[in-house]
């Protein structure tokens, strides 16, 4: 979907989730630090239907994001005061178009809601405008989850 809609930042990074940014993070090294207690949570999300806003094309996440807010507070610490609406951009505005034709093609791909869960978070870096790249990543996954089938994964 990225690939087609959008080719140029389907090339800079892959399809995700933004856990938090550099504006969040106060202290990298304390950040990494909590980041390496993390072991077992269970991210769960529930996309919706795309939601256009002129050139930007989203999911949001419909129904509770408890579990994401839990691990940003566990990554970031309790003084982090800004809210992060998860979303999975399908279009980004900064280097891609949507027509309402095209808008009315991705809504068309997505008939249902899209369950996915989390099984790690990676620190990534972008360097001059380039392709973003993986520094490193933390499983979250816990060994007793148990996979229904009905979830993606999503690293």
């Amino acid at each position: 979907m990225r690939k087609r809609f959008n080719p140029a930042q389907f090339s800079l990074i892959k399809a995700h989730v933004t856990l938090c940014r550099d504006e969040d993070v106060r202290d990298w090294s304390e950040t990494l630090s909590r980041a390496e207690m993390i072991r077992a949570v269970d991210v769960q999300l529930r996309f919706g239907q795309p939601i256009r806003e002129q050139d930007l094309v989203y999911l949001p996440v419909v129904g509770s994001t408890e579990a994401f807010d839990q691990l940003r507070r566990d990554l970031l610490g309790e003084e982090h005061r800004r809210k992060q609406e998860p979303h999975i951009t399908l279009v980004h505005p900064r280097n891609g178009s949507c027509t309402a034709e095209q808008f009315k093609e991705i809504c068309s791909e997505f008939a249902d809601e899209l369950p996915l869960r989390f099984r790690e978070f990676t620190f990534i870096e972008q360097t001059d405008g380039g392709p973003w790249r993986n520094i490193r990543s933390f499983p979250i996954d816990a060994p007793s989850f148990e996979d229904s089938g009905a979830m993606c994964d999503l690293g």
